[in-house]
């Protein structure tokens, strides 16, 4: 069977300069909101949720609404102290929410409607990854459900009740869901069946989305937030993964930094502030990785637009494999 350049590897070395974590143009200290947005996210309780938090605080949001399941409400108030402490001026709201229960996210809908009114930007961090099962026929089909219902049915329930409030405002109207670049995966060390797939849902739901919404002015996107040792990471990545260098990326590496569970907590989070500052809707729908360098990723605006990049696709060869004339 012929090779072809897989496309994970297309995808952690679509531009040639990346970084492992945020870079002078991206920090948020320096790259203020233009004005007080209301924020959401999804999963805020620690990690790259956290992360995310702590940059929309730096730059100045003007209310930031963290959420997490019941049993992390510790750490969430943790988290929102930690947010506090960096803005002081900003309201930071605690609030709890099952993404996987209609009423739940319905809720939380309510919730937020009634305290700010409006959302400008809405981040769906929470994720889940189960045991790596490498084939169908083995591990719990139970597993593979949780992730489902995590993943994409929870991505699907909080737009399904926030694009509404999205629709409403008159700035960013921002929809950014943690994504990863397993999305693309089918073999290998982590090709976690259950993950993978529902990852490579979420991803499409991202582009129903920008189908559906892009005439309303929102923003849809899908974020890989680089190789992080997230609790999640480190208590499911099997160690054949963290020894192993995949040698099929070093024609595009210098440096294996990018496979390696190394990358900054905080690199996602500077780049979603990114999204929101510029709003590029010429990115709409498309899974994006936060190591790649914006600058350089400006630069392939007209590419990825003229062949439309950076979004699934089935591959038939020339035009007249599928029947259309040359």
């Amino acid at each position: 069977m012929p090779q072809r350049t897989e496309d994970s590897t297309l995808a952690f070395g679509f531009t040639k300069t990346l970084h492992t974590n945020p870079t002078a143009a991206l920090d948020p200290a320096s790259n203020k909101l233009p004005k007080p947005l209301n924020v959401l996210i999804i999963g805020a309780s620690r990690g790259i949720g956290a992360g995310i938090a702590y940059a929309y605080a730096q730059a100045g949001a003007g209310s930031i609404i963290l959420t997490s399941r019941a049993s992390s409400a510790q750490e969430l108030a943790t988290v929102a102290q930690q947010v506090k402490d960096l803005n002081p001026s900003s309201s930071i709201q605690s609030l709890e929410v099952d993404i996987t229960s209609a009423k739940s996210v319905a809720q939380l809908a309510e919730n937020v409607k009634k305290e700010v009114g409006r959302l400008d930007v809405v981040i769906v961090n929470s994720g889940y990854s189960g045991p790596v099962v490498l084939k169908v026929e083995e591990g719990n089909p139970q597993d593979l459900q949780d992730v489902v219902n995590v993943n994409v049915q929870g991505t699907y329930l909080v737009a399904h009740y926030f694009i509404p409030l999205l629709k409403e405002s008159n700035g960013a109207k921002t929809f950014i869901a943690i994504n990863s670049f397993a999305s693309h995966i089918v073999r290998g060390h982590i090709a976690n069946t259950a993950y993978c797939v529902s990852k490579f849902a979420q991803a499409r739901i991202v582009e129903f989305l920008s189908e559906q919404y892009a005439a309303d002015g929102i923003l849809a996107i899908a974020l890989h937030p680089g190789a992080v040792n997230t609790e999640m990471s480190d208590k499911n990545t099997p160690e054949s993964f963290r020894s192993c260098k995949c040698i099929r990326l070093l024609n595009l590496m210098e440096s294996t930094d990018f496979l390696d569970l190394t990358h900054d907590v905080n690199l996602g989070g500077a780049f979603c502030l990114w999204l929101s500052n510029e709003k590029p809707m010429w990115l709409n729908g498309r899974l994006l990785g936060a190591t790649w360098d914006v600058d350089k990723l400006m630069k392939k605006k007209p590419q990825i637009e003229g062949d439309d990049l950076l979004k699934f696709g089935y591959r038939v060869g020339d035009a007249s494999a599928a029947g259309q004339s040359v």
